[in-house]
This record gives C-alpha cells, structure tokens and sequence, in this order.
C-alpha cells in the first residue's frame, strides 16, 4: 500500500514537472472582433497562461506596427493602416511548443455624405419621376441600407449582398408615379451602415430634400384653350374673306374704269 501510493505522488509530480503539462496553455486576443474606421488604428492585447511563456509576438499583412507594451504574460500591439478586412494572428511559445489565436478585423467606412437627385423636379400626373441616392466611399455595403423616404413614409428599402473589403459607392434608383397627392412633398434618402454583428455601432446620414412639383391640366383650362384657339382660327377665316372681297372688288373696279374710257374715246372720234 505504502509502495503504491509513492508510486503516484512520484507520476503526479512528473506530470507536473513535464513539458506535456505544458501543453495544455491557451493564447488569447482581445478584442476578439475588432472593428477599425479605414485609415484609423487598432490596439491588440495578445495574453497566454503558459507560466514561463518563452516568446511571443504577432504576424500580419501590410499592417504597420507603431508601438510595443509587454508583460510576463502579455503583449500589446499598435496597428495602423488599415485600409481592408484582413487577418492578425498572436503566438507564443511554452516549453518549446508554439500555439497561435487568430482574430478577423472588420474595416468599415461610415456613410458621410449622402446625396439625392430628383429628375425632373417637376411633372404632369401619371408620368413618371426618376430618383436616385448615391453614398460614395462606405464598406461593408453587405452592412448597408438605403431607404427612399417620401416625408416620413418609406418609400423603397434596399440592402446589399456583395461581401466587400474595399471602400466602394452604394447607388440606388426608383422610378415612381406621379400622384396628384404628391405635389410639394419632400423627398430624401436614409443611409444606415449597421455593424451590430460585430459591436455596438450604428452610423445613420440622411440627404439634403427634394421637393417635387405635380402639374395637373385641369378641364377648364383645356376648354379655355379650345375656345381661344377656335376664336383665333375664326378671326383668321373673317379676316381672310374680307381681304378677299376687297382684293376682288378693287380688282373688278379696274376693270370697269378701263372700258369706260375706251368707250368714250369711241364715241368722241365718231363726232
């Protein structure tokens, strides 16, 4: 009995004492998402419960390393130039073994400036109006949202599925029907880049409005139109018989003059 229980305090210290324990240390990165504004900086704290960890450090790609702060158990890194979606990776190494975390960092771009165009700014009831709202430089359009807004009232909600890492503009065109309700009203465009996947972010513009005029014919301005027309085209008509008429009677007035001379010519040479 006696043997058998030096037997296992003597494996139990082995165990200990063995890198094998060893094996079992963990590496850790915070924050574990990152999300960075392109153009912008980013703090990595690399951690590990090795105790007597032998080195560390991090591994990435057209990233710029500005500053170092270091522990016993920890590292922390400044990273800068972030222009898209890539990856960082932290290792240490405990009792000759090397493990690795990894962490993707998200790039991201707020909507700034946000415009709408409204083409024609005005029209006749039942013909068509065009809008367009365009958000130039955001990412990630597949955390993007346009929305047309008719005053308050959603008009048009559009969402994007291309999986961007780069900065790119965001379009978005509607046609839509001239109603006679629609005169005057104001017309904007909502953009919301929602990073709540990632962390707590919601950044919202909204464009400067657009206010549509509707011209609508109403029927007495149409018949007023028809009769001033119908009394032009009469007045013309009037005025071309009378023209007429006098050219004819002058024409026939000629005439007559001419004989009547004549005549009398004869009748002076027969004396």
């Amino acid at each position: 009995m006696l043997l058998f229980s030096t037997w296992v305090l003597m494996a139990f210290l082995t165990l200990l004492s063995s890198p094998a324990g060893e094996e079992l240390f963990e590496v850790r990165m915070q924050p574990e998402w990152p999300v960075v504004e392109a153009g912008k900086d980013l703090w990595i704290n690399c951690s590990t419960n090795c105790t007597y960890p032998q080195a560390g450090g991090i591994e990435t790609r057209n990233i710029k390393m500005n500053t170092q702060k270091e522990g016993t158990h920890w590292k922390l890194f400044h990273l800068s130039n972030f222009s898209e979606n890539t990856n960082i990776f932290c290792y240490f190494m405990c009792s000759n073994i090397q493990k690795r975390k990894s962490v993707s960092v998200i790039i991201y771009r707020p909507p700034e400036q946000v415009t709408l165009s409204l083409q024609p700014s005005w029209v006749i009831v039942g013909k068509n109006f065009t809008l367009t709202c365009h958000v130039p430089n955001v990412v990630p359009l597949e955390n993007l949202t346009l929305t047309l807004l008719q005053g308050t009232e959603k008009l048009y909600r559009q969402t994007f599925v291309t999986v961007s890492t780069a900065l790119q503009d965001a379009w978005l065109t509607l046609n839509v029907t001239a109603r006679r309700e629609d005169s005057k009203s104001n017309f904007s465009c909502r953009a919301e880049l929602d990073l709540r996947p990632y962390c707590e972010q919601l950044f919202s513009a909204t464009s400067q409005p657009k206010m549509l005029e509707i011209f609508e014919p109403s029927w007495n301005n149409q018949m007023l139109i028809i009769i001033i027309i119908t009394i032009l085209l009469l007045l013309v008509f009037v005025i071309s018989v009378c023209l007429c008429f006098a050219y004819g009677q002058h024409w026939r007035q000629h005439r007559t003059g001419g004989y009547g001379v004549l005549a009398a010519w004869r009748n002076y040479r027969n004396r």
